[in-house]
């Protein structure tokens, strides 16, 4: 993949004007009516973006051709408003879907002249207001102005976010391109859900009492489900033993659909998308991606959820919403004890990556479950008190909560993907059936803006401190165990150095960092030797080493060396040594995981790389690893010639003397 990303990023190099052409087509192609509706503009506009941060494009070339598509397209679009006028109306697509045309003329109706500039930016009407401007008549020298103007605006705040990005992207490959991954993945998920959220809000929330009334007429003449559906429905039914009931029926429905879904799969129910799934996250493993992934997983700690549960039954007791602190126990009760009453009922192991500590069963996902529970009614609370168009708003921010958990979960390897969906579907489910109760037994929470705010500054607080107290244990558990394997030191220096990695395994196909060394010894043994050949070791990095990233000014000495990723790990040891053409040499030494006996001398991998100075946009600047990699081994095998070593097909073997 990296290959054709390469490649792409060199033609659009080589060929600035045809790559000009293709900006301009889409920023016209964008701006067009109903064509613009098609294309995906904002998109592509983000990429143009990104690559201007990769130094494939040039800012104000790409500034220049999207501003004059954009002009151009819109220009067209009034041309034809003017040229057919009324006949509009009778046109296709106008003439199967008229009410787009007439949002666009009721837009411009409203705003006048100011819609032509306002409209390129409002997604409904941006591709029919320069048609309707040119149908209704607007001055041509106006319209030019206003068409002018907003496209001046336009280009810009579509192409920053792609440049942010991308500059971001290539600060990361820097560091590991299996986090630059990652990123893109988070990215992508924040806005499918919030997309999939609104989404599904409007398609629903119009047809969701009826469908509650069809449901309860359908049971009427079925005494158990009518006493079920009327403690939901009905307003004057007790409901909390009709509760009590559905939550049990919705935990032996999750049993009974696992055990037979496990008896037709296997002993375990393990899945193929289950392994694929936890190969690829495990592949994008990173210390940084670590600790990201560990304040996600936080979030749902029953420690964290504890404290919220609690802070919100005491805003609603001191608000005496007695009955919505009833609901709120059902979420919260749910969430906790249906995980534990099916992880021991069905007895289904978790992925076995070396992870200890953990109890041994993994379906469902507690801390999924628990995040979809809580999560979830808090939104259910909190929307109702709001506008009709906003309520979307905190079951996004719900949906967004409990995706960061679940991606966690899999992350660190602690569930399966069929772990994680039985979390949310049952989860989901029990929201669903509370929220109807809710809706239609208690009235609407008045006090919802101090719900809300208090519940995010508990959520915030309790992390926060659970963080403050056990991140480093936190860290220690979820790394996976990796023991040492013993190999014979002969056996190595002979032929089995043939075995090891040759390439820096940052992501499957990623080859272009080659592991040039490889050394048996002490680390402090080599550091104090290659001292007196002008290396230094470089000290752990700070924030205040990572503002410097911030001085586009500073000099390539001063700037900090940012670690590397080799197989989910950062260096155990990295040394620089200055060069006089504005480069230095950087040596890193990752553990092998191999121990040579006799003598348990454990035995390292390593890369000699030379770096230069790179600038981003000039605002961020950062040491950028070159393509050169034989002028500094050839260095190297000058600075280690005092020790034993030996050269073959590449690659330096080095050890200390006996």
């Amino acid at each position: 993949m990296t290959e054709y990303l390469h490649q792409l990023l060199e033609w659009v190099s080589l060929h600035p004007v045809w790559a000009g052409v293709v900006v301009f087509l889409v920023a016209m192609s964008e701006s067009l009516a109903i064509i613009g509706i098609l294309v995906p503009g904002v998109v592509l506009m983000f990429g143009f973006g990104a690559m201007i941060s990769a130094d494939a494009l040039a800012f104000w070339p790409t500034f220049a051709w999207a501003v004059a598509g954009a002009v151009a397209g819109d220009g067209l679009s009034f041309l034809l408003g003017r040229h057919f006028q009324q006949r509009l109306r009778g046109l296709w697509p106008f003439s199967h879907h008229p009410q787009s045309l007439e949002r666009g003329i009721a837009f411009f109706q409203r705003y006048g002249g100011k819609s032509v500039a306002i409209g390129r930016f409002f997604g409904p009407v941006r591709a029919v207001i320069p048609l309707v401007a040119g149908m209704l008549g607007m001055p041509p020298g106006r319209f030019l102005a206003a068409n002018l103007a907003s496209a001046l605006a336009w280009a810009p705040l579509y192409l920053l976010p792609g440049m942010a990005l991308g500059a971001s992207l290539k600060l990361a490959s820097e560091v590991a391109f299996r986090l630059v991954l990652l990123l893109l993945l988070m990215v992508t998920l924040i806005w499918f859900v919030l997309w999939i959220t609104r989404r599904a809000f409007q398609l629903l929330h119009p047809h969701a009492s009826a469908w509650v009334q069809a449901a309860l007429n359908w049971t009427s003449p079925h005494p158990k489900l009518r006493e079920i559906a009327a403690a939901l429905a009905d307003p004057d039914h007790p409901e909390a033993g009709g509760l009590a009931v559905l939550a049990s029926l919705l935990i032996l429905a999750m049993g009974l659909s696992a055990l037979i879904f496990g008896a037709v799969l296997g002993e375990s129910g393990i899945t193929g998308p289950d392994w694929a799934v936890l190969q690829t996250l495990q592949s994008l493993r990173t210390p940084w991606a670590d600790h990201l992934m560990i304040h996600l997983s936080r979030l749902a700690d029953a420690t964290v959820l504890t404290v919220l549960a609690l802070g919100v039954l005491a805003f609603l007791a001191w608000q005496r919403h007695w009955r919505t602190a009833g609901y709120w126990l059902a979420a919260v009760g749910f969430g906790f004890l249906a995980p534990l009453i099916l992880k021991y009922g069905l007895r289904i192991p978790r992925p076995d990556i070396g992870i200890t500590g953990l109890g041994p069963y993994g379906f469902p996902s507690g801390h999924v479950l628990r995040a979809m529970t809580l999560f979830g009614f808090l939104s259910v609370m909190t929307a109702r008190a709001m506008r009709p168009r906003h309520r979307w708003l905190p079951y996004g921010l719900a949906g967004l909560l409990v995706m960061a958990v679940a991606v966690a979960r899999l992350y660190l390897g602690v569930h399966w993907l069929t772990d994680v969906l039985a979390g949310l579907t049952l989860g989901l489910a029990w929201v669903a059936l509370l929220g109807i109760a809710y809706h239609r037994h208690t009235g609407t929470e008045t006090h919802w803006r101090g719900l809300a705010a208090g519940s995010l500054l508990l959520l915030a607080l309790a992390t926060g401190l659970q963080t403050w107290r056990g991140q480093a244990a936190d860290l220690a558990l979820y790394l996976p165990a990796r023991p040492p394997t013993t190999m014979n030191a002969r056996a190595w220096w002979e032929r089995e150095w043939m075995r090891l990695p040759r390439t820096r395994q940052d992501i499957q196909g990623r080859r272009n960092h080659p592991l040039q060394l490889q050394y048996a010894g002490s680390l402090e043994r080599l550091k104090a030797r290659l001292a007196g050949k002008g290396w230094r070791a470089v000290p752990p990095l700070t924030w205040s080493d990572m503002l410097k990233l911030l001085s586009p000014s500073l000099p390539l000495g001063e700037l900090p060396v940012l670690p590397q990723v080799h197989d989910g790990r950062h260096e155990a040891l990295i040394l620089i040594k200055p060069r006089p053409d504005e480069r230095r040499l950087v040596l890193r030494l990752w553990p092998s995981g191999l121990v040579l006996s006799p003598g348990n001398r454990p035995l390292w991998l390593g890369g000699v790389s030379s770096q230069r100075q790179a600038h981003i946009l000039n605002l961020l600047t950062f040491a950028e690893t070159t393509r050169d990699f034989r002028g500094p081994f050839e260095i190297l095998l000058q600075d280690t010639a005092s020790l034993p070593h030996k050269r073959a097909d590449g690659l330096l073997l080095l050890r200390d003397r006996d």
